[in-house]
């Protein structure tokens, strides 16, 4: 399972303009003429509630609009015309897809998708902007439509930018004929948010096409409610001279409570250490906003930072793709050296800090038993 949010479907060839919920998702079609066309969308239940409105514009494509936290996103399900049939017909579909595009604001996200019936190819000569040389075959007709489609309306082709083997590229397979001729587009501006886009070989779908997956990061900002907040004692001052303010206060309020039961003061020291911890030491709000918590880092896990910091930098200085190879290599080795040793660092100072408190601990309960004494 890939965990698929929203998917675009084609040659449903189902009549009507309806909608129904199967296996958490809602699927949502448009009318398709006699035993052809028809596209749709298989939406999750996790994003249904977002889509705002539906639009069929005709039985070859279909829009949708989900607003996530302040963002509006435009999804739109494409099935163009085949090689077969007539100039009439697609020249139609052009222009109302067209249209479709013209139509969506320049700060509205737009992602378009599905069998778009045209071979990019290989080669980018020409389309270096928007193809970014990661195709298969050879280009036809078809396909330069789509490129200068695409060149109008500035929208990047996910297929072209991942380098990929043929395996992950070819989209359709009849017999000893493979081709590539499903493509998910959208506005070059977003490139950084383009995590990965590849065709997943095996998955079952239908018998000639293939599953064509795109990773996308959207920034997707909770719109009801906040992210639960857990405040977090900062043991990390516990050092220096709040070692002995902290024991004193500890002791002080253990004594105070000497006129109750055993049973209730071994109950109540749990909740004294934490109070006395929440005013001596201080508490940390939770919220990602403000400085790191990094009172653990070492030596080792600074210049690590810092190499990762540098290794960016060079990366950012390269003016082409050549140049970006061994920077882009060096700056993912350092990323992950840098999280190797932060990870371990920080499973170290857990270790002696849980350990620390279990020696505190003991030592509070000998401290009221010599009290008691």
């Amino acid at each position: 399972m890939h965990r698929v949010q929203i998917a675009y479907l084609q040659e449903t060839r189902w009549k009507g303009n309806r909608w129904g919920e199967y296996n958490g998702y809602k699927l949502l079609y448009s009318e398709s003429e006699g035993a052809k066309n028809g596209v749709g969308f298989l939406v999750s239940l996790k994003y249904h509630r977002n889509v705002i409105e539906v639009t069929r514009y005709n039985d070859r494509i279909m829009a949708l609009i989900l607003v996530l936290g302040e963002e509006v996103v435009m999804m739109v399900c494409t099935y163009a015309p085949n090689v077969r049939l007539g100039d009439l017909e697609k020249r139609e579909f052009q222009d109302c897809l067209d249209l479709v595009v013209r139509a969506i604001r320049r700060e509205e996200r737009i992602f378009i998708g599905g069998d778009l019936n045209g071979h990019i190819g290989k080669d980018n000569d020409g389309y270096q902007s928007i193809h970014w040389g990661s195709g298969f075959g050879e280009r036809n007709e078809s396909g330069r439509n789509l490129l200068e489609f695409a060149v109008a309306h500035d929208l990047g082709i996910l297929n072209s930018f991942f380098r990929k083997r043929d395996m992950h590229l070819i989209t359709f397979s009849s017999g000893v004929q493979n081709t590539q001729m499903d493509y998910l587009l959208t506005r070059q501006v977003n490139g950084r948010w383009w995590k990965d886009c590849k065709v997943i070989t095996g998955e079952t779908t239908v018998i000639q096409h293939h599953l064509l997956v795109g990773d996308i990061l959207l920034r997707e900002k909770l719109v009801k409610g906040d992210r639960s907040i857990r405040p977090r004692i900062r043991w990390g001052n516990l050092k220096g001279d709040k070692v002995i303010e902290f024991k004193d206060k500890v002791i002080a309020k253990t004594v105070a409570q000497l006129s109750r039961d055993a049973n209730r003061i071994s109950e109540d020291m749990v909740t004294t250490i934490i109070h006395v911890a929440n005013g001596t030491l201080g508490v940390a709000t939770g919220k990602s906003s403000g400085p790191k918590d990094t009172w653990w880092w070492s030596e080792e896990v600074q210049n690590k930072i810092r190499g990762k910091h540098q290794s960016f930098r060079d990366l950012l200085r390269c003016a082409n793709d050549e140049e970006q190879v061994r920077p882009k290599d060096k700056y993912k080795k350092a990323k992950r050296e840098a999280k190797r040793a932060m990870t371990e660092a920080k499973n170290t100072a857990d270790k002696l800090m849980n350990a620390w408190k279990q020696r505190r601990r003991t030592c509070y309960v000998q401290d009221y038993q010599s009290y008691r004494e």
